[in-house]
């Protein structure tokens, strides 16, 4: 039997086995890529590739967020199979953002391989869980790898998210959550328009992302800034998601007369949505996140069942360790 070869390029991986090779979130030239989502730090070097295989949202997400897409594209949605000589490739939901895809690779020589890229096992406001698949072989993420990185139960985080901003709403001043563009500005959209309040989008970026994620199933009524409904808000009561705090403060500069600008942003107070928040006294927030927690990592990794486990991203090293204590064999990458 063939040896699987991994090895790291740029921010994603180059994957042989026998005459296959596969790249992931990156690009070899005259190769496939198995493009996860996107988000940046997955995209490096894709131009290389000679096709590229993504669901739809995700190009279309990749379009939104002003990418020039000049690869070959092959739409693979998700439970659908593709494949090249020597492999079978099938396209998961990961649960992350819009489109997002694990990959389980079925060889002709009989190894199986589940690739997650980002991942999250517990469902949102905007995105189904990501499910485990058996497989002999795991390249998981383990951005939150470690035992102090355990969430809060996501109903909980709702609760403070929408309680914060009706208590700041009723002092009187705007609340204004950061998110990323593509994912968690969406989910933070939809939970505020669930709790019945106003949402204002802070960048042209989140707005363009949400008409993907309506495309897709979502119904995402968020008003732009520069927009006459959003001016009412902003003077009514209302939120505002924001990808950058400072782009948005500079949006509402250029969007509204001098006057309500100055007024607007006297009143701006602003918690960040992130994972990182947690345990850290230094950010105003909620440890809401897209990926899994620690006990998620390791409770899908179980159910995965792999011989070999490979981690990346900022904690492998430490999450490989628990994975060992736990019986797999277990190999960081970073």
């Amino acid at each position: 039997m063939s040896t699987l070869k991994l090895r790291k390029q740029s921010d994603g991986f180059v994957l042989d086995y026998g005459y296959v090779r596969l790249a992931l979130d990156t690009g070899v030239e005259g190769e496939t890529t198995l493009l996860t989502h996107a988000h940046a730090d997955h995209l490096k070097g894709i131009e290389n590739a000679h096709r590229v295989i993504a669901t739809q949202a995700t190009r279309e997400a990749l379009l939104a967020r002003g990418h020039k897409l000049r690869t070959r594209f092959e739409i693979l949605e998700h439970n659908e199979r593709t494949g090249q000589l020597g492999v079978v490739i099938t396209s998961l939901n990961a649960g992350h953002v819009v489109g997002s895809s694990m990959y389980h690779l079925q060889f002709d020589e009989g190894l199986s391989v589940l690739y997650t890229g980002d991942f999250n096992v517990i469902d949102s406001m905007v995105h189904v869980a990501a499910k485990p698949k058996a497989a002999d072989v795991l390249i998981t993420e383990a951005t939150y790898g470690a035992p102090e990185w355990i969430f809060p139960k996501r109903q909980k985080i709702y609760e403070q998210i929408l309680t914060a901003t009706e208590e700041t709403i009723e002092a009187g001043r705007i609340p204004t959550f950061q998110a990323y563009s593509l994912g968690k500005a969406q989910e933070a959209i939809a939970l505020l328009q669930w709790g019945g309040f106003n949402v204002v989008s802070g960048n042209h970026m989140i707005t363009e992302v949400c008409k993907v994620y309506n495309r897709h199933g979502s119904d995402l009524r968020q008003s732009s800034l520069g927009s006459e409904r959003a001016r009412n808000m902003l003077k009514d009561g209302c939120a505002i998601v924001s990808s950058s705090f400072h782009h948005t403060r500079k949006n509402i500069r250029a969007h509204l007369d001098s006057g309500t600008a100055i007024d607007v942003l006297g009143r701006l107070e602003h918690f960040v949505l992130s994972g990182w928040t947690l345990g850290d006294s230094s950010k105003t927030g909620f440890p809401l996140s897209a990926h899994s927690d620690f006990r998620g990592l390791l409770r899908f990794a179980k159910r995965v069942s792999p011989r070999i486990i490979y981690c990346f991203t900022g904690n492998a090293a430490e999450y490989s360790g628990h994975l060992s204590k736990e019986g797999f064999s277990a190999v960081p990458l970073e």
